[in-house]
């Protein structure tokens, strides 16, 4: 039997500790790796805390964090999310909310209209207004939106117009088949799932069946609506005054109404703002609106949101865009993905809605002079669109 040297022992005991050493290596990277990562998620977590508590600090102490926290509250108090209001209010700020919301629906429901603050002059017997003078658009911009507010000059030229499609038309469309000049979405709706029974060629490209909310009236007509029942509406007179309130059909025919949806709430009635308290509920949001200054000029008024170039307004910022341009009265009207402006021949609002503009029950459109009076068509020589 052969024993290894003492030098060959000595280069077995060498390779035998590169071998352990190797191994310790290999067994040694995994918890490295597993040390460094636990560092760096430490570190996250920690100044994950301290951003936290900077900005709940902010939201909770500071004025500005403290008129958004009551935007916020208001939003989630009028959306199916009522309970987690006083997570930002407290249960003292979610009675002060209720008692607000109360007593300005109780307002806004009891004011009367005083009719004779607008004084309209007479139709143009000299066909002077075109489609260039009739209409003006006003960029509008506030800390969080941006939008435009269009003057109408003659508000007899303001028409109600229902969607022809049971799934609803955008507005696009509705102002295109009219050959009308402006439009602005109108009245609320809400969506039914489609029947076997609703068969025919207009419902074939229709998913859902779209039904307007309340009341609507076109050039005097019931287009849809309870006849008995009273309707939160807004619309216009036949001599072209803007009228808002609770009426029944009856009460509206003897007022002379010739064009309604229905919608809320007021913002102005007689030249008074109807929110006092907070900033009128439903957060911010894509808004339109639709307002009458004393001398019978009509505002259309529409303001994007939820993108980054305008994440939108409040009820309040409406009022208050109205009033101090004037608005004697003021309606707000159905708003969030259905805000759009369309004017000669394009729409001049961002949708909100992932597709684009959305289809409406209605809208509320604006004539060509040549519908009232004659003498000018839209397009043609005398009068080409502005590009």
């Amino acid at each position: 039997m052969l024993f290894p040297t003492s030098k060959r022992m000595e280069q077995l005991n060498q390779n035998k500790m590169s071998a352990t050493a190797v191994a310790s290596s290999s067994l040694s990277l995994p918890r490295r790796l597993s040390r460094r990562w636990f560092r760096v998620a430490v570190w996250a977590l920690w100044i994950g805390c301290i951003i936290s508590s900077l900005a709940l600090g902010w939201f909770y102490l500071t004025p500005q964090g403290t008129k958004l926290r009551g935007i916020v509250a208001e939003a989630v108090y009028t959306s199916k999310q009522t309970k987690y209001t006083w997570l930002l209010v407290g249960t003292s700020g979610v009675e002060k909310i209720k008692e607000n919301f109360q007593r300005q629906a109780e307002a806004n429901h009891l004011a009367k209209q005083d009719m004779s603050l607008v004084k309209i002059a007479t139709p143009d017997p000299q066909h002077t207004l075109t489609p260039s003078t009739l209409i003006d658009v006003e960029d509008i911009r506030g800390e969080t939106y941006v939008g435009k507010i269009m003057y109408i000059k003659d508000p007899r030229l303001i028409h109600v117009v229902a969607s022809h499609n049971p799934g609803g038309e955008k507005v696009s469309n509705i102002a295109t088949r009219k050959n009308a000049l402006a439009a602005i979405n109108g009245g609320g709706f809400f969506l039914t799932d489609k029947t076997e029974e609703m068969i025919g060629p207009e419902f074939e490209d229709v998913e859902r069946i779209m039904h307007p909310l309340g009341i609507i009236i076109s050039e005097g007509k019931l287009v849809s609506g309870d006849r008995e029942a009273e309707q939160d509406i807004v619309g216009f007179t036949k001599d072209g005054v803007l009228i808002s309130g609770r009426y029944t059909y009856e009460q509206m025919k003897k007022l002379g109404v010739q064009e309604a949806v229905s919608f809320l709430p007021r913002l102005v009635v007689n030249g008074k703002p109807m929110i006092t308290e907070g900033d009128g509920g439903w957060g911010v949001a894509p808004r339109t609106a639709i307002a009458q200054k004393k001398d019978g000029t009509v505002m259309f008024l529409v303001i994007d949101g939820r993108a980054i170039h305008s994440f939108g307004a409040t009820l309040k910022d409406v009022q208050e865009e109205l009033l101090k341009r004037g608005a004697v009265n003021a309606v707000n009207l159905d708003g969030g993905s259905s805000s759009s402006m369309y004017h000669r021949g394009k729409l001049i609002t961002t949708p909100s809605g992932i597709a684009g503009e959305k289809p409406m029950p209605n809208a509320f459109v604006v004539y060509n002079p040549a519908n009232k009076y004659g003498g000018y068509v839209y397009g043609a020589k005398q009068e080409k669109p502005r590009s």
